[in-house]
């Protein structure tokens, strides 16, 4: 399913489940990403439906919540917002190494650990929140 899930076609599904409703209709859909003609947004619709992640009812195109998608494992989808979960890491280690330089205790070798671990887990974590979000094209 990935690899038929890329370009405008992930573009309009990302977009649908960051409105945060569960039903658009084409012409909406039109609108609201800007495109030219009915016909591109049925086209991609169309193919959502046709890979399982919506559902066509009376016209409108619902979201299917039951499906798990590759690109989104790494992501938390709530309200309309799409966030890493590397980013709930990145912040973790964030208040570590500020608490840590907040409160120093230079003659203690567990604040030089602390120190050194906080950074290292903030530089990976943000790496990988900066991947993640490359990955779907979001950045």
């Amino acid at each position: 399913m990935t690899e038929e899930l890329h370009g405008t076609t992930l573009k309009v599904y990302l977009h649908i489940l960051k409105r945060g409703k569960d039903r658009i209709g084409v012409r909406e859909l039109m609108r609201e990403l800007g495109m030219k003609t009915p016909s591109h947004a049925y086209y991609h619709l169309d193919k959502l439906v046709s890979l399982g992640l919506l559902e066509k009812k009376y016209g409108d195109y619902y979201l299917n919540r039951n499906v798990k998608i590759d690109y989104l494992r790494e992501f938390i989808i709530t309200s309309g917002l799409i966030i890493p979960k590397f980013l709930f890491y990145t912040m973790f280690y964030l208040v570590i190494l500020i608490f840590s330089l907040v409160l120093p205790r230079y003659d203690e070798l567990y604040w030089y650990i602390t120190l050194m671990s906080s950074i290292a887990g903030v530089i990976t974590s943000f790496y990988q929140t900066i991947i993640s979000y490359k990955k779907i094209k979001v950045l």
